[in-house]
């Protein structure tokens, strides 16, 4: 199958939508990599940090018990004119069908606003409506209450 790459940039602080639903629930992606990155190398604080989940409501923050959140990535500093090796973890048992969202924050930033670059790699998967009905229960937190 042919994989699908997301990239971009997300303001931090700001919820971005990357996959809208597309009505067909047998259909849906693994994410199979995701990585991110600071965009501005000038100043001294550009560690930075994000999640990916399938919730516009799931908490920036790493919370690898709510079944909302499928990836948590970071990147630290720029050090001597070399980028330390990222940082992710992936649920391997995942699958989005409906809608992928993703969130960040630098680290160090008061004023908010910074940008932070994404790099996601997805791979399209085709289920049984079976599989639907478990992914689509899955995406849900065992403790949402809506």
């Amino acid at each position: 199958m042919k994989r699908r790459t997301l990239r971009g940039q997300v303001t931090e602080g700001e919820v971005k939508r990357l996959i809208v639903d597309d009505g067909r629930l047998n259909h849906g992606y693994k994410v199979v990599s995701f990585v991110i990155a600071g965009s501005d190398f000038t100043g001294a604080a550009h560690d930075c940090f994000g999640t990916l989940s399938l919730d516009y409501d799931s908490p920036l923050t790493w919370d690898w018990g709510d079944n909302r959140q499928i990836g948590w990535a970071s990147t630290a500093n720029y050090r001597l004119g070399a980028l330390d090796a990222p940082f992710t973890v992936l649920d391997p048992d995942h699958v989005v069908i409906m809608d992928l969202y993703i969130q960040g924050q630098v680290s160090g930033s008061t004023a908010g606003g910074s940008q932070i670059n994404y790099l996601i790699e997805l791979e399209p998967v085709e289920l049984s409506n079976d599989q639907a009905i478990l992914s689509l229960i899955k995406e849900r937190s065992q403790d949402d209450l809506r």
